[in-house]
């Protein structure tokens, strides 16, 4: 079963299990923000040590993966503000599904 069929059961739309699995989702980007400020934070010293050897050429080489690193990092920022919006929003959302159907139920739809 995947993660979109878990919120809905039986074309019911379930706001706890969504709430539920968007607060697992914030907690996992939490997560791997933590591991790639560390990594960044490690390769950024890489580069440091490079460029006190008098090895420059080599610096721009590594710079990228650090840029790549902040721009994934940029991303999932985003997504994780979604998320956390989605929450605080889900008794709105969930109002709206009520009333959508208790108009579709009372004409007949």
């Amino acid at each position: 079963m995947s993660m979109l069929d878990s919120i809905f059961t039986m074309g019911a739309f379930k706001g706890s299990k969504c709430k539920t699995l968007l607060k697992l989702t914030i907690s996992r980007i939490n997560l791997l923000r933590n591991r790639r400020e560390i990594h960044i934070k490690q390769m950024r010293r890489d580069i440091a040590k490079l460029l006190e050897t008098s090895q420059e050429a080599t610096a721009p080489i590594r710079v990228e993966p650090i840029i790549r690193e902040e721009k994934m990092m940029a991303a999932q920022e985003i997504i994780k503000l979604f998320c956390e919006l989605v929450v605080v929003r889900l008794p709105i959302i969930e109002a709206q599904i009520i009333s959508y159907r208790m108009h579709h139920l009372n004409h007949g739809h």
